[in-house]
């Protein structure tokens, strides 16, 4: 009897933990400021995880002389909070915070390389994946404005909510 317990107790928490990541995740589609961000795709395909797109956004990549720095001692690894502004259809980078700001549109990320012309920053919004075979048909894309519709909640998380090209979005059988 003390078996089954201890496998229920352990099967409710691991339904818990995912039921709350699945939460969290939701709560930032249907509650978040919707946002285009502007990018690259990369390489399509992963023997383990199968077919996926890795995206590189504009706001990834973070020329120090054009935002505003709360600190100048910026070092790899450390959690930010990018303030964002939406310039025409986009948005870019503005600020870079070590701490969430009181007011305004930020999205929350961590550094991945700090240099003196360049920050490179992890939002965890760079993989999309995509069903099989298709990942190769958005990469061949290049040529064309391939934009991700990102929702940002209040806290600054952020989850992709759709894959643009040329301004339609992609949809897959």
């Amino acid at each position: 009897m003390q078996k089954n317990k201890f496998f229920i107790l352990l099967a409710v928490f691991w339904l818990v933990i995912i039921g709350g990541f699945i939460a969290v995740k939701e709560y930032t589609l249907r509650t978040g400021q919707e946002v285009l961000l502007k990018t690259i795709p990369i390489d399509p395909r992963d023997l383990f995880r199968g077919d996926y797109v890795v995206l590189l956004y504009d706001i990834s990549r973070i020329d120090p002389g054009s935002v505003v720095l709360e600190r100048t001692d910026l070092k790899s690894g450390d959690k930010v909070y990018v303030g964002l502004d939406i310039r025409g259809k986009y948005v870019v980078a503005t600020n870079v915070y070590l701490s969430p700001p009181k007011d305004g549109l930020y999205i929350k990320g961590a550094l991945r390389d700090v240099s003196a012309n360049r920050f490179n920053v992890e939002y965890g919004i760079e993989s999309y994946f995509v069903p099989e075979g298709e990942g190769k048909v958005i990469v061949r894309q290049r040529g064309k404005n391939v934009d991700v519709k990102v929702s940002i909640d209040k806290s600054g998380n952020s989850v992709i909510k759709a894959l643009l090209i040329d301004g339609q979005e992609v949809k897959f059988k």
